[in-house]
């Protein structure tokens, strides 16, 4: 028997987000008429008004398409969070292009707090639950119940397959060259090593930390490949209802 707590925190982690591949591109799913980034980190996202988003899924019912898209190695998550606040004092940006001046004087390393460190991995893997369950709310009750999931790991590794993936999803053919262009242009600066042996330098108290607590959590340290990862139960799904 589970307890409000532990039911709910069940319902969250229990939303399995698999991409549809295969699914018949002929199928009619929609127009895909808005996007949101719901991360405040990013500066630039747009704000949509109560009156905005009811006009989207009045005008979408009963075919809207569902998509999320969500970075699995919350270690790398956190990290990158705590590398952008120090990107953010000294270039007044989180995301660069690579042409900056100020990028000369960003630190090459980090020393990373365990504790810092802890509650961001813990933030991470509550969006990524919190924005899952959301998505699978919307999917349920204004489209056909399925949720179209991209991840960061899934397109390091195969960028344009998934490009092909979610223009299935859709029911429209994405453009060969459009896909094309996209393995030979970045849209961002990317800074730090996927070896975190090159970039942390108390590397190592952090690997005996996770090494101790939470093994899931080393794997995810470890990795210098792009791999896709389950949740680590960091987050425990106690504050849900606060953070919906």
């Amino acid at each position: 028997t589970m307890n409000g707590k532990e039911a709910r925190h069940k319902h969250i982690i229990d939303h399995t987000c698999l991409p549809t591949v295969g699914r018949d591109p002929s199928a009619d799913l929609g127009v895909l008429v808005a996007t949101l980034n719901p991360h405040g980190s990013h500066e630039e996202t747009p704000e949509f008004t109560d009156e905005q988003w009811s006009d989207i899924f009045d005008s979408a019912v009963p075919d809207l398409a569902v998509g999320m898209l969500v970075r699995t190695n919350a270690v790398k998550r956190a990290i990158s969070s705590i590398a952008a606040s120090y990107q953010r004092k000294i270039c007044h940006s989180k995301k660069l292009h690579g042409d900056e001046k100020c990028i000369k004087r960003l630190p090459k390393t980090l020393t990373l707090d365990p504790e810092e460190l802890m509650n961001a991995i813990r933030d991470s893997e509550r969006s990524r639950a919190i924005v899952t369950e959301s998505a699978a709310k919307l999917a349920s009750q204004h489209g056909d119940g399925r949720i179209f999931c991209l991840t960061y790991e899934g397109m390091q590794l195969d960028l344009v397959g998934k490009m092909k993936d979610l223009g299935d999803y859709l029911g429209a053919t994405i453009d060969p060259e459009s896909i094309a262009k996209l393995e030979e242009e970045s849209v961002s600066y990317k800074r730090g090593s996927d070896d975190l042996r090159q970039y942390i330098d108390n590397y190592e108290e952090i690997r005996a930390m996770f090494e101790k607590e939470n093994t899931c959590l080393l794997d995810q340290l470890e990795a210098t490949e792009p791999k896709i990862f389950p949740l680590c139960d960091v987050y425990t799904g106690d504050d849900v209802e606060d953070e919906q």
